[in-house]
């Protein structure tokens, strides 16, 4: 049972040069994370944390190891990743406009050296009075080329999610295209187009599979001539709208309202874009957080079937990056732009636990992605300073 009431800072694996943007466990002390180079990294995270020594105003607080792994394919920014629950394969999203499917038991194509400490060895020459930083041999890893490319979108993919028994995927794209696809075969089971103008942000299926969340978005609310966002529920089969949920917290309100008033009763709930949604694992919650730079950054919870407000909960300064359920679907886990993450109670949304602290600001290294481990002992959080956080819940 997840019980984030103790927790402790394990790792801090340095990932730097290029932040990295997404993250997914692959079981038990495997861990995988996508940057905004397209490469996706495989750590195996050992028992016993190194001996790390925490010096005065380090950067780091926690012990580093290296990864073992590249998977290489991607040409852009890798902006979800999810593995099946049996941790076998590796679903990516990426502004390449596809998907990817890696067996993680593939054989290596080789072995490459990176350098993945670029930022610390700026440091240190800057330290000494040098313009170049070290040149000193990096990390060896093993790569991976093998891996099954799902296309269909022709714009960049920003959404990507998993059904909870594994045979489901869901992506959406800049174009406001929507596609089902089904793990196995890598097949598309439905696609769909939302409004023409805005974007996929956000895309969760129920743990069955059967039903899909899906949030649209658009940057800018207040032109007259933009589509107000959209957060619905579709059949995951055929594609059928289900379930308007803004309509349902805006009964009286024309969604072809262009009126500034009008605009700003969707800004109030939608702030900045609902960009993180979940299924709580019983099918009966959904989750829709505001992000973007918005001043504080709330989660929504919403009746799957009736589309009503449960509550609002969590609050991150500057917007929510992403959230999902614990497997008991009593607690929520949120990342947001303060540099921390939230864990709060589903039943009341009071706040449990809090790990990190705001470090500066939303543009120095808030955090991007979370994800926790299947048996939920360690939690992930990538940010933007480079590193990807692993805690380790305690008893």
């Amino acid at each position: 049972m997840f019980n984030p009431s103790k927790s402790k800072l394990r790792y801090q694996l340095v990932l730097e040069g290029s932040w990295p943007t997404a993250v997914a466990f692959l079981g038990a002390g495997r861990l995988a994370a996508g940057n905004q180079l397209g490469q996706i990294f495989v750590w195996n995270l050992p028992e016993k944390p190194p001996e790390f020594k925490v010096e005065p105003k380090a950067e780091r607080q926690a012990p580093n190891v290296w990864p073992v792994r590249r998977l290489d394919g991607h040409t852009n920014e890798i902006s979800r990743l999810v593995a099946t629950p049996d941790g076998k394969h590796i679903a990516s999203a990426s502004y390449d406009r596809t998907l990817r499917l890696w067996p993680t038991g593939a054989l290596a194509a080789g072995k490459a050296e990176v350098v993945l400490d670029e930022d610390a060895r700026k440091r240190a020459a800057r330290r000494i009075g040098k313009k170049e930083p070290s040149n000193d041999p990096g990390v060896t890893v093993e790569t991976q080329t093998a891996c099954k490319v799902l296309e269909g979108h022709k714009e960049w993919v920003y959404a990507l999610g998993i059904s909870r028994d594994g045979t489901r995927l869901i992506s959406g794209d800049a174009a406001s295209n929507v596609i089902v696809w089904a793990v196995d075969s890598q097949k598309q089971v439905a696609k769909w187009t939302g409004h023409s103008w805005n974007w996929i942000v956000a895309a969760s299926l129920s743990p069955d599979g059967k039903t899909a969340l899906v949030s649209e978005n658009r940057y800018k609310r207040d032109d007259f001539d933009v589509p107000a966002p959209g957060l619905k529920l579709w059949d995951a089969a055929t594609g059928k709208e289900t379930l308007d949920l803004m309509k349902v917290q805006f009964p009286k309100l024309n969604t072809a309202d262009r009126t500034y008033g009008g605009s700003q009763l969707w800004r109030k709930f939608v702030a900045a874009g609902l960009i993180a949604t979940a299924y709580s694992p019983d099918g009966k919650l959904v989750a829709a957080g505001q992000g973007g730079e918005t001043d504080t950054g709330i989660v929504h919870i919403l009746d799957a079937a009736t589309g009503k407000l449960v509550r609002d909960m969590s609050a991150h300064k500057e917007g929510i990056t992403d959230l999902l359920f614990s497997s008991d679907g009593k607690h929520l886990v949120t990342a947001g732009r303060d540099t921390t993450v939230r864990i709060s109670r589903v039943e009341d949304g009071k706040e449990v636990a809090v790990l990190g602290s705001p470090r500066g600001g939303q543009f120095k290294d808030w955090f991007s992605a979370v994800a926790l481990s299947p048996d939920e002992r360690f939690l992930a959080a990538t940010d933007i300073a480079g590193l990807v956080h692993v805690w380790e819940f305690e008893g």
